[in-house]
């Protein structure tokens, strides 16, 4: 059983200057009092930490119910699952909400609330779904880690052969790194690759850091208070060494680049030099004895947020921020009666779901944070390649990949792949091999009076790029979809896209747009309603912003001349998602 519930986890970048970094202990003035700017009365109890992202809230309910607020009070919609939710509840970039049934189903509902898909994992997550840098889901179910793309397609499951115990955690290049049962600390690459390190007992936190000077560094916490450095030898193999212990259990932890800031059982906050664990400085908490009497945390009591703007330290019984750079205290904001620890959000908001069943909204911050962002959340802080990725390795063989013996025996062997739902460490080679194949008409050299690839084997090399679903290998498809005069290779790329289900840059939907445009070269009416079926299956997975340009696009297909058949595909489209 899983002893890390509701631990979040942000990861951001910050350079603090040295000199202000001293180890000390800071009181603070009076404690700040708050009146709750919204309350919205939920009609049932909060069973995990409410998700902020989008400039949103959801929170989870008991009785299966799911339920989301903007950050102004707003209630934007409830969705049903029909029989108990586990308390974990992960959100996209774009907005898609994923959560799971006691019975083990994994929900996808967009951002306004319709249900995308289901997965039936035949046992509930045992930790939140983490979303890796392309969309990926990397999903924890006992021993099992099973990777799926936004849209639900496997790429691959690994059984690391004994239960999750803390939480995984998205490392710094884009995997998973967790501790199991069988006292092991283990990385997860995103494409399947496993390594392990084995520890003498379990850690509770696991914190990855930046500005280590090696890679693939961590911080293991553990309840006796000591501390172990894992990193990578010089022989790129895993290894630990002690660190100075701290003074007392660490109840939670996080990281922020060069520095690492703890929460104790008592109620005190501390920073922490990254390598070497030197406490930089102290400070008081909500939490601490001098402030709300005799007590002491528990672990996974607390959760913490670090950013720009500081050190939160985040409970029930309320949160407390600290200046990072010398650990002055900036406030106190107390909360009674909160079912479960609250969450702060990227524009200052904290919401705290109550045992009154009411969710309530504070501005605790006038700051908001200083991030890049797209149409949607924050930018991915990494980025896996898949995009422009390498030239595959058949790239090096000439033309003899153009044998068609070749193209079908590579063609087969992808597809084959695809249905039984291991692509796992062959994803990079494949999508450069795919990428290389769909995409030869953009060679300056290519020719299409005696092309080395049919139109026909190059659409379906597309194909099977949409079901390897990577955020990242949208632009290439949009690029392609535009640039290549070829009907069938346009609409096999409007198919992609539609499967991929996601556009956080708006790529696509500008590629579409052009289509509209009075020199437009593209009158094919397979090619069109390709396009209006994309279009729709891109609203319906992302919500607003997106859904409200392609929703105008669709409308502005009905105003068109395109052939009446278009018209009438597009107007279709359009009707469904109001369905």
């Amino acid at each position: 059983m899983l002893k890390q519930p509701w631990k979040i986890i942000f990861f951001v970048g910050l350079l603090f200057p040295p000199a202000l970094l001293q180890a000390q202990s800071r009181t603070a003035e009076p404690p700040v009092s708050a009146e709750p700017i919204w309350e919205q009365d939920l009609m049932g109890d909060v069973i995990g930490l409410p998700f902020l992202q989008a400039e949103s809230a959801v929170v989870v309910l008991k009785q299966g119910y799911i339920k989301s607020y903007s950050r102004l009070g707003s209630w934007l919609w409830t969705y049903q699952a029909g029989e108990e939710l586990t308390p974990y509840v992960t959100r996209a970039r774009e907005g898609t909400s994923y959560v799971c049934t006691v019975s083990g189903t994994v929900i996808a509902i967009n951002r306004v609330g319709r249900e995308l898909w289901k997965l039936d994992l035949g046992s509930p997550i045992t930790a939140p779904i983490v979303v890796g840098w392309d969309g990926r889901l990397l999903i924890p179910v006992g021993s099992k880690i099973y990777c799926r793309t936004a849209s639900g397609y496997s790429l691959w499951m690994r059984d690391l052969g004994s239960p999750v115990f803390v939480s995984p955690v998205l490392d710094r290049r884009g995997g998973l790194a967790m501790v199991l049962d069988s006292n092991e600390f283990v990385l997860v690459s995103h494409l399947s690759h496993i390594e392990r390190l084995q520890l003498q007992e379990k850690p509770l936190h696991i914190v990855p850091l930046e500005g280590a000077g090696r890679k693939d560094s961590f911080y293991l916490f553990y309840a006796s208070g000591a501390i172990d450095h894992v990193y990578r030898d010089g022989n790129s193999a895993l290894t630990s060494e002690s660190l100075p212990s701290l003074s007392q259990t660490p109840v939670a932890a996080i990281s922020w680049k060069e520095h690492a800031a703890v929460t104790l059982r008592d109620g005190r906050v501390q920073l922490l030099s990254v390598p070497g664990a030197d406490v930089l400085w102290t400070g008081d908490s909500h939490e601490t004895r001098a402030e709300r009497g005799d007590g002491n945390l528990g672990p996974y009591w607390a959760a913490m947020q670090f950013d720009e703007r500081g050190v939160y330290v985040l409970s029930a019984k309320g949160v407390s921020g600290f200046r990072a750079s010398d650990g002055s205290r900036l406030w106190i904001l107390r909360i009674t009666g909160a079912a479960a620890i609250p969450s702060f959000s990227d524009e200052g908001y904290l919401y705290s779901g109550g045992t009154d069943r009411i969710l309530h909204a504070y501005r605790i911050e006038e700051r908001k944070r200083n991030i890049r962002r797209s149409i949607y959340g924050p930018i991915p802080e990494g980025s896996y390649g898949l995009g422009n990725p390498p030239p595959s390795s058949w790239a090096r063989i000439g033309g003899g990949r153009f044998d068609p013996v070749v193209i079908k025996t590579m063609h087969d062997a992808i597809e084959a792949s695809i249905k039984q739902g291991q692509i796992g460490e062959d994803e990079s080679e494949y999508v450069a091999y795919l990428m290389e194949m769909a995409g030869i008409s953009l060679s300056p050299t290519y020719s299409p009076v005696r092309p080395l690839l049919q139109i026909g084997e190059r659409a379906e090399f597309i194909r099977l790029l949409g079901y390897l679903g990577s955020r990242e290998t949208v632009p290439f498809l949009a690029s392609l979809f535009s640039k290549d005069p070829e009907p069938i290779i346009k609409s096999a790329c409007c198919e992609a896209l539609g499967r991929i289900g996601v556009d956080p840059g708006g790529d696509a939907i500008r590629a579409f747009t052009f289509l509209l445009a009075p020199d437009n070269a593209t009158q094919d009416p397979s090619a069109l309603m390709a396009a209006a079926t994309a279009t729709k299956n891109l609203c319906r997975f992302s919500g607003p912003p997106l859904s409200d340009a392609g929703i105008r696009l669709l409308r502005a297909f009905g105003a068109t001349d395109f052939p009446a058949r278009v018209k009438r595909h597009a107007a279709a489209e359009l009707q469904s998602l109001f369905k």
